[in-house]
C-alpha cells in the first residue's frame, strides 16, 4: 500500500491518493486544478477506481467533476451530509464565483466499508465540522478530513457545524484502541498517540 499526499486548491487542501501493490487506487477529497493528480497517477501507472469525500465544503469537492469525468470513478460520500454536497450555498462554493453540486454514486454511513482492489476503507461518521463528516480508517491510518488537524480541530462556524457535535466526535477518535498516522484535510500527518497527549481539544 502506498499513500501520496498532493497539496491542491487556494486553500492548500490535501488529497490524498491510496494504491494497492496492483495499482488500484482511492483518491481521498480532490479540489482545485486536478493536474498535478493527474500527472501523479499517469507517472505511477494507477488505477483510481474511487473518490471518497470526508465531507462537502467547496475546497475539498471542487475537482470531482473533472477527475469522475477522466477515470470514471466512482463517487462516495456521506448519506447525512447530502445537504452539504448538492447546496452550492451550504458548501460555500456559491461565493467562490464556481457553484458546485455533487451528487454521489454510493452514499456512506457510520460503519460501511468501500473495498478498493485490496484496500478495505472503513466509515466512521465524525459530525461537528459539518453535519455529516467522516473519517475513513485504513489499517493504522485515519483520514480525518477537517475532523482531527495537528493539534487543532475543523472549524464549526460554517452552515450545519456545531461545536458540541465535533467534541463528541474528537472524543471517539481519541478512544479508539491503539495509534494511527493521522492524515488530515489541511496541514501535516500527525498521529493519534502524538494528539491524545497534545491536541486541547482531545
Amino acid at each position: 500500500m502506498k499513500i501520496q499526499t498532493l497539496e491542491i486548491g487556494f486553500i492548500s487542501t490535501n488529497c490524498y491518493v491510496v494504491s494497492d501493490d496492483n495499482g488500484i487506487s482511492a483518491i481521498i477529497d480532490c479540489d482545485g486544478n486536478p493536474q498535478p493528480l493527474f500527472r501523479y497517477i499517469a507517472e505511477n501507472n494507477l488505477k483510481p477506481t474511487h473518490i471518497l469525500l470526508t465531507h462537502g465544503h467547496f475546497d475539498h469537492i471542487g475537482a470531482v467533476d473533472a477527475v469522475k469525468e477522466k477515470y470514471g470513478c466512482l463517487v462516495c460520500g456521506g448519506k447525512k451530509e447530502q445537504r452539504m454536497l448538492t447546496d452550492p450555498a451550504t458548501n460555500c462554493s456559491l461565493y467562490s464565483g464556481n457553484p458546485i453540486s455533487i451528487t454521489p454514486d454510493i452514499w456512506l454511513e457510520e460503519g460501511d466499508t468501500i473495498e478498493v482492489g485490496d484496500l478495505k476503507f472503513s466509515v466512521m461518521l465524525t459530525p461537528g465540522h459539518t453535519e455529516g463528516s467522516l473519517c475513513f480508517l485504513l489499517e493504522d491510518n485515519i483520514f480525518s478530513g477537517d475532523t482531527l488537524f495537528q493539534g487543532s480541530c475543523g472549524r464549526t462556524d460554517l452552515p450545519t457545524g456545531d461545536w458540541g457535535e465535533i467534541m463528541r466526535s474528537l472524543k471517539r477518535l481519541r478512544d479508539l484502541p491503539g495509534d494511527y498516522t493521522v492524515y488530515p484535510g489541511h496541514g501535516p500527518a500527525t498521529t493519534l498517540e502524538t494528539e491524545r497527549h497534545s491536541n486541547p481539544y482531545m
